[in-house]
């Protein structure tokens, strides 16, 4: 019996090692990783390093956008805080930073609380819970030494050394610079970019989200770096273990000359309050948004898309009263469509009196001609040597529909030169419906490859996000009304809407003969030593093979456009070289909604309405005649006249780069 009592009992004992063991077993072989990982958390702390982003220079050198440091007062939320814990740390910061209060202070700490007539309020947060929030830049000593001594009375609230993203004050092209946000920002608008890009990122580290910050980010960004430490389980340092420095972005380089780009955009200043006051048609003109580009290189001198803005309102904290303010002129225009600027306007005021103007990209108008007399030329349906007599209103289709002149004026005898000039619709009608005749159906899709070739209605591949293709409103003509009506409307320019950027490249490629060249906005990228990594060199995109005559014919139709009996020869009498220009001015009408509700049901809808037709100011050109060394683009909404808005703006353009630049490169003479 006892015998039988100790085997039961040795039997039980055997059983309880077996789990002890088989637990043990579990615990070092199956999660002793797990457990190794949670150790190494509970010894060590790793903190980031924020790299600093690479400098943005003009082509000569100019520093446009750098960094600076600055001590910074930031929040980390910490575990269990409540509402009032939010409230009594705002009331207690508003006293010791400068120029904050309890509102602003909770809506930069985004704790998921705001304050409304003094009651704290649910709201949503805009970024994740753990992420660093910056409460005020530019700390002054008395404010740092203050934190410093009451760390312990403000939970969460830490002075650290932050990098600034800083932006030239004289706001340098600053559409086409870009600005900075968060990591977080750009990770909310699902950007797949930063999505793919996770681990290169702290959760607020500033990255482009436009621009060249945006389209460089990957060189400007650098690498970051991180402190490691031994610590105790309350996170007492004992001793730094490892540090790796972060390494600085590589520095960009851009073809963009400050002097001529200020230049330019000075006198637009200057001249759209006097453009508005002489001008009827112009009356309510604000934007205006120019290209300039090497003919030979595609290489971006200029690129303003005004009005501007000070972007460094981006780095030192934006909030939505500020942004009600930039909004209308963060839009590069120049390559997207860029909304009227309906300043001092705000809210519902703002929305209704912004459905009365056209955005940036309008139809082109009459600068479209060179393709139409090209393209005539080329499919033969009309000779280098064409005359035809004009008669004053060209008739099409059944003989109801009318095109006529500017002003219905009668231009005699024209040639595909002096069609240039006058910029004659009766002619180019002509040459569309000759086009109709020719090709039928398929007349269209031959228009269209020669625009495609011209960079018009695709993507020009300039290095920018976001970039806009135009609108190639004669498909739609097209396809309602047929190829006849498609291809006479569109021989004057009134079925297609492009960017500047467009425009410039257009022009450029006519200058060149039919070479059209990739517009480049970076020159050279350098790393932090001053080492060049990357260099760029133009590249052809296409090459539209056509007889010298007629490149010669086009060419010396725009020259007269500049001369005696030329639609810009106002703006530019006296210019020391021979300029090729085509002036266009294009209507435009404007649909504004009204609500309607139906009587019977109460149900609302939106109709459409006609508001206005208006004008808008457009012009294309290149110079010098003989030698190209420089295209102009520019776009007046509501400008009227191309000739009294674009045209002035351009002859400014080629004034200050002759002068900042030279237009002739001089030739050196031998010793």
């Amino acid at each position: 019996m006892l015998s039988k009592r100790l085997n039961i009992l040795f039997f039980l004992v055997f059983l309880i090692f077996s789990v002890v063991v088989l637990r043990l077993a579990d615990i070092q072989i199956a999660q002793g990783h797990d457990y190794a990982k949670q150790a190494s958390k509970q010894n060590f702390k790793e903190t980031p390093i924020t790299a600093i982003r690479g400098d943005i220079y003009d082509k000569n050198g100019k520093v446009i956008v750098n960094n600076r440091a600055s001590f910074t007062a930031v929040f980390h939320e910490l575990d269990n805080m409540t509402s009032n814990d939010y409230l009594n740390l705002v009331t207690h910061l508003e006293k010791v930073l400068a120029g904050t209060n309890k509102v602003s202070l909770l809506k930069k700490m985004d704790v998921g609380y705001e304050l409304k007539d003094g009651k704290m309020e649910r709201t949503m947060r805009l970024s994740p819970k753990l992420t660093e929030k910056d409460l005020k830049y530019d700390l002054s000593q008395k404010e740092i030494a203050y934190l410093e001594e009451h760390l312990s009375d403000l939970p969460g609230v830490a002075v650290i050394t932050k990098p600034i993203r800083v932006y030239d004050p004289k706001e340098v092209a600053v559409q086409a610079i870009g600005y900075v946000r968060p990591y977080h920002v750009a990770e909310n608008l699902g950007s797949d970019f930063y999505l793919q890009q996770k681990d290169h990122y702290l959760s607020n580290q500033m990255v482009g989200l436009d621009g060249v910050e945006r389209s460089y980010e990957e060189q400007l960004r650098g690498e970051n770096g991180y402190q490691k430490y031994e610590v105790t389980s309350d996170q007492t340092i004992i001793k730094m273990l490892e540090e790796k420095a972060p390494t600085k972005g590589d520095d960009l380089y851009l073809t963009i000359d400050e002097d001529v780009q200020l230049g330019i955009r000075d006198f637009i200043k200057d001249f759209m309050p006097d453009l508005r006051r002489t001008v009827d048609k112009a009356s309510q003109a604000k934007g205006a948004y120019v290209v300039a580009m090497e003919v030979k290189t595609g290489k971006i001198v200029a690129m303003v898309s005004y009005p501007e803005y000070d972007p460094n309102v981006w780095s030192m904290g934006l909030d939505g009263d500020t942004y009600d303010q930039i909004k209308y002129s963060v839009t590069n225009g120049t390559i997207k469509e860029a909304p009227y600027d309906v300043r001092p306007k705000t809210g519902k005021a703002a929305e209704a009196e912004n459905y009365k103007h056209p955005q940036s990209i309008v139809p082109a108008g009459s600068v479209v001609k060179p393709i139409t007399v090209l393209m005539g030329m080329a499919e033969k349906v009309i000779s280098p040597n064409d005359s035809w007599i004009d008669p004053g209103a060209y008739h099409y289709g059944r003989g109801t529909d009318t095109i006529n002149n500017d002003q219905h004026h009668n231009y005699g005898v024209l040639t595909p030169q002096k069609a240039l000039q006058k910029s004659s619709n009766t002619y180019m009608a002509r040459v569309g419906e000759l086009m109709s005749s020719k090709y039928g159906k398929e007349a269209v899709s031959v228009m269209q490859n020669y625009y495609h070739a011209f960079g018009l209605g695709v993507q020009t591949g300039i290095d920018l996000p976001g970039e806009n293709e135009g609108k190639e409103d004669y498909l739609v003509m097209n396809k309602e009304y047929g190829p006849l009506a498609a291809m006479v409307q569109s021989s004057f320019g009134q079925q297609v809407r492009l960017t500047t950027m467009q425009l410039a490249q257009y022009a450029a490629t006519l200058a060149n003969k039919g070479v059209r060249m990739q517009p480049q906005i970076v020159d050279k990228i350098k790393d932090s030593k001053g080492n060049v990594v990357q260099s760029f060199t133009p590249k052809v995109l296409n090459t539209i093979k056509l007889p010298d005559l007629y490149w010669n014919i086009v060419h010396n139709g725009m020259y007269l456009v500049t001369q005696p009996g030329g639609t810009a020869i106002n703006a530019f009498a006296g210019f020391p070289y021979k300029i090729a220009a085509k002036t266009g001015t294009s209507e435009q009408d404007i649909y504004t909604p009204t609500t309607v509700v139906d009587k019977k049901t109460g149900k609302s809808s939106e109709k459409w309405s006609r508001y206005a037709r208006i004008t808008n100011g457009v012009l294309i050109s290149f110079a010098p005649l003989e030698n190209p060394k420089l295209a102009v683009a520019v776009v007046v909404p509501e400008g009227g006249y191309g000739g009294r808005s674009a045209a002035n703006i351009a002859r400014a353009v080629y004034d200050i780069y002759d002068q900042k630049v030279g237009l002739v490169t001089p030739v050196k003479s031998g010793k």
